[in-house]
């Protein structure tokens, strides 16, 4: 008995009303934090990759774009070539449109075998296939 005795005497607590404030408080809280979150005010929001086709010639020793997305801009595409004995860039800018075209033979310097990547860079994303190409010169 003694121990309900002592339970009894402390009285020191958070009313009722104080704890439901309390709780609604922070469910209200949690919620704003939540809506901002989902319709994009908090964070940066994810970038897409663009979808762009391309269309090899082995033959011509080109790669010519098929098809791409509106908002696909060139300086935000990287365009690497590589051979066994380096690589090197190409930096084209304006906006990606179906008729682009890269030559090997003219628009880079490495010669034999020659491998072309791309690379959206804002989202880091190899676009399409490497597309390897024999005999340039």
């Amino acid at each position: 008995m003694k121990t309900h005795k002592e339970f009894n005497q402390n009285k020191n607590a958070v009313s009722a009303v104080i704890g439901v404030i309390i709780m609604v408080a922070i469910t209200i809280a949690m919620a704003a934090v939540a809506y901002a979150y989902f319709t994009g005010m908090v964070g940066g929001g994810e970038e897409i990759t663009p979808v762009i086709s391309f269309t090899p010639s082995a033959s011509e020793k080109t790669i010519q774009v098929a098809s791409a997305d509106v908002d696909a801009i060139w300086n935000d595409i990287n365009i690497t070539f590589t051979n066994a004995t380096g690589f090197a860039y190409l930096t084209k800018t304006g906006v990606v449109s179906a008729g682009d075209t890269i030559y090997l033979e003219t628009d880079q310097t490495l010669t034999g075998t020659v491998t072309v990547t791309f690379r959206h860079n804002p989202t880091n994303t190899i676009m399409g296939d490497a597309y390897t190409f024999q005999d340039v010169s």
